[in-house]
This record gives C-alpha cells, sequence and structure tokens, in this order.
C-alpha cells in the first residue's frame, strides 16, 4: 500500500451530488440571454453549460458577436445562482458516504474546476468545512479557463498548501485522472451512479465504488 500523506478530492460528483444537466442547460440559455444573445440554441447551451474551453466559449462569442469575458460572466452569475439555490432546495447535498471522511488522518483538501464561491458555499451549507484544509477552485473569470483540470495547476497549488508530497487524488471524470497524471500522483476513480459504466482513456491507479474504500486506501 502506497504511504499517502494527504487526501485531495473532487468537489462535484465526489463530494456532492450532481446538478441536473437539463437545469445546467436552461440556466446557460438564460446567461446566454443575459450576454444579448436574442435567439440561442440547445447548441450554444449545452456548450456553455458544463466542460468549457477557452476555445470553445471563443467560438460561441464569436458566433453571436458578444464579447466573451462577457459572456462568461453571465454564465458564471448564472451558475453561481442556480447553485445556491440547490443548496438551500436541499438538492445538492453530500453523498451518503461522506461520512468515511470522518477518520481521515491525513491533511485533506478540495480540488475542484467549480467557482470557488460555489464550492465554499456548499461546504459552509453542510457543515463540510472543517474537514479540509484547503480548497482550490475556479475564480469566476476567463482566464481560469486555461487553469483548470485537466491541467495539474489546481492540483499542484493544493498539494503545496496542504504540505503533501505524495497525496491520494479522488476523482470521477477523465479530466481528474489526466490531470493528477500530469501531476504525478495516484488517483482513485470514484464510480457514483452518473459515472458507473464510464470507460477511461488514461488509466487510474485505483478504480473504487464509494469514499469507504478511499479511506481503506490510505
Amino acid at each position: 500500500m502506497a504511504d499517502y500523506d494527504g487526501l485531495l478530492l473532487d468537489h462535484d460528483g465526489v463530494l456532492l451530488t450532481l446538478t441536473d444537466r437539463a437545469t445546467l442547460r436552461e440556466t446557460a440559455l438564460a446567461a446566454l440571454r443575459d450576454a444579448g444573445v436574442d435567439a440561442p440554441s440547445e447548441t450554444d447551451a449545452e456548450a456553455l453549460s458544463i466542460r468549457v474551453s477557452t476555445d470553445e466559449l471563443a467560438a460561441l462569442a464569436d458566433r453571436h458577436a458578444v464579447a466573451p469575458e462577457r459572456l462568461w460572466q453571465c454564465r458564471e452569475d448564472r451558475i453561481e445562482t442556480l447553485l445556491r439555490a440547490e443548496l438551500d432546495a436541499g438538492r445538492k447535498a453530500p453523498y451518503d458516504d461522506v461520512s468515511a471522511l470522518d477518520g481521515v488522518g491525513v491533511p485533506a483538501g478540495v480540488v475542484s474546476n467549480n467557482q470557488r464561491r460555489i464550492i465554499e458555499a456548499a461546504l459552509d451549507a453542510h457543515d463540510l468545512a472543517a474537514r479540509f484544509e484547503t480548497v482550490v477552485a475556479r475564480e469566476p473569470t476567463l482566464e481560469s479557463l486555461a487553469e483548470k483540470k485537466p491541467e495539474p495547476t489546481y492540483l499542484e497549488a493544493a498539494m503545496a498548501d496542504i504540505g503533501s508530497a505524495n497525496p491520494l487524488y479522488v476523482g470521477d471524470s477523465e479530466s481528474d485522472v489526466v490531470a493528477a497524471t500530469r501531476a504525478g500522483v495516484d488517483v482513485a476513480f470514484l464510480r457514483r451512479d452518473h459515472n458507473a459504466d464510464a470507460a477511461l482513456d488514461t488509466r487510474p491507479t485505483h478504480d473504487v465504488e464509494s469514499l469507504h474504500a478511499v479511506v481503506d486506501l490510505l
């Protein structure tokens, strides 16, 4: 067993439940209208809802003759409003196995492509903030798109924050596995209902089905 001296976890889909994709698309449609797009399409909304890249955003902004900065700010603000509402309504909640983290004896942190202000609000709302020594996530800026996973930037920053040279990272997507590989750390791919049958191009160090299994690796 590896001698892990830290635990880093993704947030959405690992600690807290995911928001419905249809709801995210509706929110993206509203953001497009906020930015001055008169008749946004479902394709536009899908492109702006999740996993947005700098190139995709630039192409979308160019297609509708709006500034990328304006479009992204509208998107970030709408997403923040939505996810705070989801928190308040109890629809964005911790998975049942998050309690397994009570027994973790190494420093822990959260590493997310979501907005920092959203992650911090979610952890506070569910009394989880005290479990983690750091939260590394995006600022609501266009520049943040170049730093998000699969780039290792956030993982490396979190490692420095918790003083860990050999952490275990836990994620639920291909980009999580790639980011960990680029950062040179072990990664546990956590399977939940939304990714139970996912096939990965990059092989994770561990393939697990619960946070209890993650804690057993430490």
